[in-house]
């Protein structure tokens, strides 16, 4: 009685690895969600649980063959990856931002780039050495911190120095910056925007380094409180539980700043994809917000959605590297290549392409960089 009792009370409590075999319908595709779990390393505490997601899932793989079926033609590929056990609903709670309309910046942020009269018909920052490797956010907004830090790893790499891998953490447990006309404000894990972001860096005086300020928030490895300045109306309660040790109080040090990195201002490039190219090649990569409910399950391809993609309802910031042409049979696909923060195991090692010059997802609506000293 005692050993059935003992071994009632380990079923229900101890954590339960995908390896629990549960069923799988003969027709799903791809992989069986016990074979997806130990890919991706998940588990789950109960077994309701694993089962809650094993429904999810199944739902994602009948949504992952019907965009496949619905996309084939225009040679685009969904896959069910790490994100598969989580809904639309939840991928959007967890990892995209709310939805926020562009709005005009300062005219004077303004700079117009004019193309070289030759310009190259593929280019990619990468081969410059100039962008540091995919990152992931993990279940955060922090999209707005990794773009922002992408585009100041760039501009210190073309000033001449060594590329640095920087903190995005700072960003997230220490950015409160507010913008009063455009009502925008830097929310930690709820958001926020990569020219204000700009803007703390350049009044925090700098930026430490990823290795001595790590990423941790997206990971559930740290709860850091809010800063001092959160504004409630803006970013929505503080999360419910933190811990003041991982607080930007106790962890930012100015003495690890990176040396000699220094933020003079920022630019704005104009609602125009031939000036992006431009800005593009003579600036470096630029920070770009886009509207990405669609991306969850992209692998490859030039992203072109068949369905409306709101221009108008921007949820993801990522970082534009380079650009080309993909050739096809019927048509050639001009596209932008485009650095995410989803790790390397979604889309194409991390990266994905878009279609170029229809002002899709809202691509052209807040492009902008940094101006280092």
């Amino acid at each position: 009685m005692a050993a059935k009792i003992a071994e009632s009370i380990s079923f229900l409590f101890i954590f339960l690895l995908c390896s629990f075999q549960l069923a799988v319908s003969s027709n799903e595709p791809q992989l069986s969600f016990t074979d997806w779990c130990k890919l991706h390393s998940k588990s789950y505490r109960t077994i309701t649980e694993a089962k809650e997601r094993e429904s999810v899932y199944k739902s994602n793989a009948d949504l992952v063959q019907q965009l496949n079926n619905e996309y084939r033609e225009r040679n685009v590929t969904f896959s069910l990856n790490h994100f598969a056990d989580l809904s639309i609903e939840e991928f959007k709670k967890l990892v995209l931002m709310s939805p926020q309309k562009p709005q005009p910046l300062p005219k004077q942020r303004y700079h117009s780039f004019s193309l070289p009269q030759d310009p190259p018909n593929t280019f990619d920052w990468r081969d410059k050495h100039v962008v540091t490797s995919v990152k992931n956010q993990g279940s955060a907004g922090t999209c707005w911190a990794f773009s922002t830090v992408g585009n100041v790893e760039g501009q210190w790499a073309l000033g001449g120095h060594n590329l640095t891998s920087l903190s995005t953490e700072q960003l997230v447990d220490c950015d409160d910056t507010y913008d009063h006309n455009n009502l925008h404000m830097d929310c930690g894990v709820f958001g926020g925007w990569p020219y204000l972001a700009y803007e703390y860096i350049k009044n925090e005086g700098g930026i430490e380094r990823e290795e001595d300020y790590p990423y941790c928030s997206g990971q559930g490895t740290c709860f850091p409180c809010v800063p001092s300045g959160w504004n409630k109306t803006r970013c929505g309660p503080p999360p419910l539980y933190c811990n003041d040790t991982f607080s930007c109080t106790h962890k930012l040090d100015k003495s690890k700043f990176v040396q000699g990195l220094s933020i003079k201002s920022w630019i704005a490039i104009q609602k125009d994809e031939v000036e992006m190219q431009a800005a593009l090649i003579k600036q470096g990569p630029l920070s770009v917000l886009i509207n990405a409910l669609l991306l969850q399950f992209y692998r490859s391809g030039v992203w072109d959605p068949i369905l409306k993609c709101n221009p108008q309802e921007l949820d993801h910031a990522v970082l534009l590297v380079g650009y080309g042409t993909e050739k096809g049979l019927l048509e050639d696909k001009p596209y932008w290549l485009i650095k995410n923060s989803w790790g390397i195991k979604w889309g194409m090692d991390g990266y994905f392409k878009m279609i170029r010059g229809k002002g899709k997802c809202g691509v052209d609506q807040q492009v902008t960089s940094a101006v280092l000293q």
